[in-house]
């Protein structure tokens, strides 16, 4: 991973009952790419159950709040959390992204099949399949996407 408050923030992730993936740079991170990122990516499921989980863990245990907000303090709600869309949080740890789906729509369901499970602190958590980071880099627009395939196809070359 690539710091102590990253590496600390995915262990507590992993460690709850919050059922997700880790998508993003920190998904290839951990499966061998040599890059480097500054946040957590997680797209998680949308249960009821879940997100009662999911926001007693970002609101009571990593003090989470909404990134450039002028100085006001909002948290993350149930409500919010149970759309498709994207909350960027502020953690006592670090930054970490909240999507409720990705690139196409794809969901939590959709994206399970295209995960592996490997362990973080001593609990398995779903990762991305570093096939699909590329599918999904190489149909982006953002320059910094396009940049950093060459990287990731060699790693998964690499791995296969």
């Amino acid at each position: 991973m690539d710091s102590p408050s990253l590496r600390t923030l995915l262990a507590k992730l992993a460690s709850s009952d919050v059922e997700f993936i880790l998508v993003g740079m920190l998904a290839a991170v951990a499966q061998g790419a040599p890059v480097t990122t500054h946040d957590v990516d997680i797209v998680h499921r949308r249960t009821a159950e879940n997100l009662d989980r999911l926001v007693d863990l970002l609101v009571n245990t990593l003090d989470a709040r909404y990134r450039e907000r002028s100085g006001r303090v909002l948290r993350p709600t149930i409500e919010i959390l149970a759309g498709p869309g994207h909350s960027l949080l502020m953690t006592n740890l670090g930054p970490l992204d909240v999507l409720g789906a990705i690139e196409g729509g794809r969901d939590y369901e959709a994206l399970l099949p295209r995960s592996d499970r490997i362990e973080i602190s001593g609990h398995p958590v779903h990762v991305l399949g570093l096939a699909t980071i590329i599918e999904l880099k190489r149909d982006s627009t953002r320059m910094k996407d396009r940049l950093v395939l060459p990287v990731l196809e060699e790693t998964l070359r690499r791995a296969t």
